[in-house]
């Protein structure tokens, strides 16, 4: 029987309304996320609560947003909410910071934190869209059932290419994607025509495509230092 998943008051998923499965699945996502145990991952996350007899403090909870699987490789993939609240004195209002992100798996298994806006979320949630979907279209965008995606960098296919273009054999996107590509055109993007892409570290598999394609790097949302996102 299929577990209907319940949100609550602010469009949080409860956790108690997945299966135990998946609620498990989840947890561990987000603990991997949460942890810095890469010279370049995030900076963790400390959940929790630390106030005085007064009250002053901070805390800082996280509440599950949308839960699903990646078109292309099939991984889990969530969006949380990380929340901070903050009250200097006794009588003075809280202070309230949110950061959204999308949380997945890159191809070495480790755990990965991309920064998104809340008005994606929000705005897919009231339409009934799938929530992970919507995101995933905002970061390259475009229809992310299209591309050829390689980390937080995307080959989109197109039908029509600028006339600016270049001979060059190879161009480093990013610092560590490497593309090679039989021709290039420039017009607001990078377009590229049979496109090959190494990335350099090794994490991503090498991808490729027949005929001219946009190149897309991930747009990233602004975020709060309390929750950084990591780098691919």
């Amino acid at each position: 029987m299929k577990t209907t998943i319940k949100r609550g008051s602010y469009n949080e998923i409860l956790l108690i309304s997945l299966s135990k499965t998946l609620n498990k699945q989840v947890i561990n996502l987000f603990n991997e996320a949460a942890k810095a145990d890469k010279v370049d991952e995030h900076g963790t996350w400390d959940l929790g609560a630390n106030f005085d007899i007064k009250g002053r403090g901070s805390s800082l909870n996280w509440d599950l947003y949308a839960v699903g699987h990646d078109i292309h490789s099939k991984k889990l993939l969530i969006v949380v909410q990380l929340r901070q609240f903050v009250r200097r004195h006794k009588n003075y209002y809280p202070q309230i910071r949110k950061s959204y992100f999308l949380i997945g798996r890159n191809e070495d298994n480790h755990a990965f934190a991309h920064a998104v806006e809340s008005r994606v979320i929000h705005s897919a949630i009231s339409a009934g869209r799938d929530v992970v979907k919507a995101v995933q279209d905002w970061i390259f965008n475009c229809d992310y059932k299209k591309v050829i995606r390689q980390g937080d960098i995307a080959l989109v296919p197109v039908t029509r290419v600028p006339a600016e273009r270049v001979i060059k054999t190879k161009v480093m996107i990013e610092e560590s994607h490497l593309l090679e590509a039989d021709e290039y055109a420039v017009n607001g993007s990078l377009y590229a025509l049979n496109p090959l892409m190494i990335h350099q570290p090794g994490t991503h598999a090498t991808i490729q495509g027949a005929g001219w394609f946009r190149v897309a790097v991930g747009i990233r949302a602004g975020h709060w230092d309390f929750a950084a996102p990591t780098i691919d």
